[in-house]
């Protein structure tokens, strides 16, 4: 799977700053991480929004995460960095809804985001940053977590039932 620039240089950022636990400056930051560092500007300020990171004006100023990576999941960053598409996405669905195959494909689809929204929100910065230090230790936890969201959802869906 692909991610567009923004997703990928923002999570690249974000976990950039979770290794280093400390404010780092937007040069170290684009220098270091392969970004853009106007872009990184940018994008930074969508995370700040979103509460993911701090900003610290001043000569030694930069940026840190406003909270633990133990706290922060991918998924809200994910969802930080995509919201304005999301937004023009729902529009133009809405304006599309009334058809019966475009309500069965709607369904479709929302059933795709439905389980990439809850394995992207089961996985923290921490967890990816554990993960990294042991690629086979790694791929078998992620696998793992793929494994209990699959069965937490089908629960769900039985008791819904």
């Amino acid at each position: 799977m692909q991610l567009k620039a923004s997703t990928d240089y923002g999570l690249r950022a974000v976990l950039y700053l979770a290794a280093q636990e400390q404010t780092c400056s937007s040069k170290d930051i684009a220098q270091d991480m392969s970004i853009p560092r106007d872009y990184l500007i940018q994008l930074a300020q969508l995370l700040r929004n979103a509460g993911i990171i701090e900003a610290r004006p001043g000569k030694h100023g930069g940026y840190r995460l406003a909270k633990s990576p133990a706290d922060i999941t991918l998924l809200q960053v994910v969802n930080a960095l995509d919201d304005d598409a999301k937004d023009t996405t729902r529009a133009r669905r809405k304006d599309r809804a009334g058809a019966p195959m475009v309500q069965g494909i709607k369904r479709a689809y929302d059933l795709v985001l439905d389980g990439y929204d809850a394995y992207f929100d089961s996985i923290t910065l921490e967890m990816l940053l554990d993960c990294s230090r042991d690629e086979k230790m790694g791929k078998e936890f992620l696998a793992g977590r793929l494994i209990a969201e699959s069965q937490r959802l089908l629960a769900e869906a039985a008791a819904a039932a």
